[in-house]
């Protein structure tokens, strides 16, 4: 029988994690069985939501269970994506969120639909957050941010944003990259940081889109789709004529051949634009995260983000307690396209699961009852 007295509330608290990230696991992969866990969590309820940005509102979808209150949040930015908001998947991660016990709101961000990257976005997701930590049923001593890819890269930004750094309980990452200027050079140079010595990397074209479309996003309008019409897919163009002086900077980069060519090309860059690759890297501001768990997690073959940018995180917050790193074998959170034999497909399925632990672990403490009330 379990001990319901007040010394055995962790180990009931615990218990009670492990269930809810078995849950979220069996509901969020398709490929596992999930039919038990519709008979023993509540269905989950799906709201229509208007919720603060900086230039107004933005409507979203608030998935939570049907009966609780006083829930864990959490704000998902899922980062640049090649589907559009209907995708089946996406409604799939916000009912596995609820089955699993949180009031989740997925954040979209109009930039990242466009495939670039905006420091706007920090911002607009510690509103949402605040947001949602502000609503009576959710508490926010539990609630955290959840990113994948670059959306792991804002969710620890807007993690340091001083409007809610105090009120967020967890941050959970896959694959995002520590430095723009670094994630920049790994990109131009399709090489990574591995042992000490950059080695090639496959650059997934995703990764090159999304690049070529933030680099180019100040220019004249005409520049920029030139140089996105000649170097979106590779590096491999004629030089363009014509260019102005700003543009022929940027053309340099995604045209450089090599580790040395994209440095000394990178370096060119206006200050302007170093100045805005800094504020789009977590690593300068990790000191202003003051979520007690971090989770990270990421693939060691990831194509979309080398997971060298991940381990510039790790290193600079190694010793801090709450943190959790964790080195996966699928392909970019995607186990149908690692290929792997069952047995080590099962094993990763495990690994994904003590990764995230941590996260539900921290979503099922003891409620605060001043959470509500705080910042």
């Amino acid at each position: 029988m379990a001990d319901i007295s007040p010394a055995g509330w962790p180990a009931m608290r615990s218990t009670r994690a492990f269930f809810r990230a078995i849950a979220f696991v069996l509901k969020v992969f398709p490929m596992l069985p999930s039919r038990p866990v519709d008979w023993v969590t509540p269905r989950p309820v799906v709201e229509k939501v208007r919720y603060p940005q900086a230039d107004g509102e933005a409507e979203g979808e608030l998935y939570r269970p049907a009966t609780g209150s006083r829930l864990p949040g959490i704000v998902v930015c899922l980062g640049v994506v090649p589907f559009g908001v209907e995708h089946p998947q996406v409604p799939v991660l916000g009912r596995a969120l609820a089955r699993a016990g949180f009031a989740a709101l997925l954040y979209w961000s109009p930039h990242m639909r466009d495939f670039r990257l905006d420091a706007e976005d920090i911002g607009n997701l510690a509103l949402a957050y605040r947001w949602l930590v502000d609503r009576p049923d959710v508490d926010a001593s539990r609630s955290g941010l959840l990113g994948t890819c670059v959306g792991g890269s804002f969710a620890l930004l807007a993690a340091a944003d001083s409007t809610v750094r105090d009120r967020i309980g967890f941050i959970g990452a896959y694959a995002p990259f520590g430095s723009m200027a670094t994630f920049a050079q790994d990109i131009a140079s399709a090489t990574h940081w591995v042992a000490g010595e950059r080695r090639p990397w496959q650059v997934d074209q995703l990764t090159r889109r999304v690049f070529v479309q933030s680099l180019t996003a100040d220019l004249e309008p005409l520049e920029a789709e030139r140089l996105r019409s000649a170097f979106t897919i590779s590096a491999a163009a004629p030089e363009l004529q014509g260019l102005s002086p700003e543009a022929r900077q940027v053309q340099a980069v995604l045209a450089a051949k090599g580790e040395a060519a994209a440095e000394a090309a990178l370096r060119e860059l206006p200050a302007d634009t170093h100045r805005r690759l800094d504020q789009l890297s977590p690593v300068k501001y990790l000191q202003d995260v003051h979520a007690p768990v971090v989770v990270i997690l990421h693939d060691e073959g990831d194509q979309v983000v080398p997971i060298s940018e991940s381990r510039q995180i790790q290193a600079i917050l190694a010793g801090r307690s709450g943190l959790h790193y964790t080195v996966m074998h699928f392909s970019h959170l995607d186990p149908a396209k690692g290929r792997l034999p069952l047995h080590r497909l099962l094993r990763e399925f495990v690994n994904f699961f003590a990764g995230i632990l941590p996260l539900f672990v921290r979503s099922t403490e003891a409620p605060r009852k001043d959470s509500a009330s705080q910042g």
